[in-house]
């Protein structure tokens, strides 16, 4: 999903990442950010399962990335 050695401390890049290797859409991101910004939490009840899914796993594995180095 994420492209190969990146990683991020910020959410928007995470998901401008997985935009533009297009497992989301310009909306979903749109909609994810809106969300995280109105409620400070990450949630996903504004996109599918599928693509919850696969943010999950983006966070997961950046975060992977990120506590081994």
């Amino acid at each position: 999903m994420l492209e190969d050695g990146y990683r991020s401390h910020r959410y928007s890049d995470i998901l401008d990442n997985l935009n533009e290797n297009g497992f989301l859409t310009t909306e979903d991101v749109r909609r994810l950010l809106k969300e995280f910004t109105t409620t400070q939490k990450i949630t996903f009840d504004c996109i599918s399962d599928e693509k919850a899914q696969i943010v999950s796993e983006a966070l997961i594995d950046n975060y992977n990335r990120s506590k081994s180095n």
